[in-house]
């Protein structure tokens, strides 16, 4: 995976974060995947799938779908691909050309998740899915090991009540983490996180964190998973309250809970990268009203966190070399560690600014929430998409051909398609005028 432009950079020359110019999408960028240090996609609230050959120098958009809640993304080699949605009738997308074209994947088995959280793509062959995200809704697993010619699923509500991320080193061996309850109807604050081993690939599994018990609280459980060696390995435990890790010296045969506590008071957390056993950042939400984004960096194996806000709303990381010389998180966009400043962009046209909402960064309001929209000149269509916070489409508030050009504002009740009021909360703003799309998180109190 070494770039002849990275091996370049001196020993001396210190990483930090900086942001490249892929798109900035409110509420996120959800998932990355790079093949190589240069060469890379994402997935992101705006409804796109977007490509990279240069770090996010530059970008083009392969995909751009307004129906659907893109959340990860993997490959097995520069021509095939996968994604997965929160989209129920189009749970997968595949590519067999490096995303120049995309389709969704067709024949899912009965038993496959209704979303797909998870995504761990072993080689060309073998692919494993997992979900949901919903406590409400079966746990449930997937997998190919002929390229997707053909899925098997599975239940998994024996070990979980929500899953979401999976992660497997070769055929037979991986994991999954998500949270466990033990009550009828379960609700998020109901569960308490697991981290599922399998070495018979899928057929049994087995709970590492079992042996924590109670020092695992209510209301927590397990979002992202990353092996830093084959021994050494982060799960981020999401709360909208708390801030934690986990972490294994021992290949997972073992867990320790880690609390975080830096000055901003972080909680909600979602991704967590380290580049070796002392530093690492984490970060995600910010609080339970989603808004804030915040993220936490350690250089002291998580004895001690620090404020780290220059990257913003992230979901995941990824990192190349040994030692790390260049790293991707994808968040409020995709930001880049790496000695290297972020150049300037060459394709300008490929990197132009939405303007379809004033400002899309997160904004706070009562019931009725007000939205002001600006329709460009020579609009054929315009719809305004509501998502909840876990990625559940609840509303569509516009759906209009030839609309009118300038300004404009809508009033959304809080109300779901069928006119039921829902509850305050964060929620997902999309509006799309024909071929592009634009997002922002709303956070609505009654």
């Amino acid at each position: 995976m070494n770039s002849p432009a990275l091996a370049d950079v001196t020993a001396s020359a210190q990483p930090t974060w900086r942001v490249t110019n892929a798109p900035v999408a409110s509420s996120r960028t959800d998932d990355i995947w790079f093949i190589d240090a240069r060469r890379g996609w994402a997935v992101n609230s705006n409804g796109q799938i977007v490509h990279t050959e240069d770090g996010f120098t530059t970008w083009k958009e392969q995909l751009h779908d307004p129906e659907v809640y893109f959340r990860c993304v993997g490959f097995a080699s520069e021509a095939r691909g996968w994604v997965g949605t929160l989209t129920a009738n189009k749970r997968m997308f595949e590519t067999f050309d490096g995303g120049i074209s995309w389709s969704v994947v067709e024949g899912l088995p009965s038993l496959a998740p209704s979303a797909i959280c998870g995504l761990s793509v072993v080689n060309e062959s073998v692919v494993y899915a997992s979900g949901t995200n919903f406590p409400n809704r079966p746990t449930r697993m997937i997998r190919t090991v002929d390229g997707g010619a053909s899925w098997q699923a599975w239940d998994m509500s024996p070990h979980a009540t929500l899953l979401v991320d999976t992660y497997f080193t070769d055929a037979d061996h991986g994991w999954v983490v998500g949270g466990k309850a033990t009550v009828a109807n379960p609700t998020r604050n109901d569960v308490r996180a697991v981290v599922l081993r399998t070495e018979d690939g899928g057929r049994t599994w087995e709970n590492r964190a079992a042996a924590l018990g109670d020092h695992l609280p209510l209301g927590e459980w397990g979002w992202k998973i990353q092996f830093l060696t084959d021994r050494i390995g982060y799960v981020s435990l999401e709360s909208f309250t708390r801030a934690a890790i986990l972490k294994t010296t021992d290949g997972g045969d073992s867990w320790t809970r880690i609390e975080i506590h830096d000055p901003q008071g972080n909680a909600n957390l979602e991704g967590v990268g380290f580049i070796d056993e002392n530093t690492g950042w984490v970060g995600g939400w910010g609080s339970a009203t989603f808004q804030e984004g915040f993220s936490s960096s350690t250089v002291d194996g998580g004895e001690s966190w620090q404020n780290a806000d220059e990257i913003k709303f992230i979901n995941r990381f990824r990192f190349f070399h040994q030692p790390v010389i260049v790293g991707y998180a994808s968040g409020r966009t995709v930001y880049r560690y790496s000695a290297e400043p972020v150049a300037a962009p060459h394709e300008i046209a490929s990197l132009e600014k939405l303007h379809l909402l004033a400002d899309n960064t997160p904004q706070s309001g009562t019931a009725p929430m007000r939205i002001s929209l600006t329709i460009p000149d020579g609009a054929d269509r315009l719809t305004v998409d509501i998502w909840d916070r876990f990625g559940e489409h609840v509303r569509q508030l516009i759906d209009e051909t030839q609309p009118a050009t300038g300004l404009r504002t809508v009033d959304w009740d809080v109300t779901d398609d069928t006119g039921s009021p829902l509850e305050g909360g964060s929620f997902l703003l999309r509006v799309t005028v024909d071929d592009r799309s634009e997002s922002q998180i709303v956070h609505v109190t009654r």
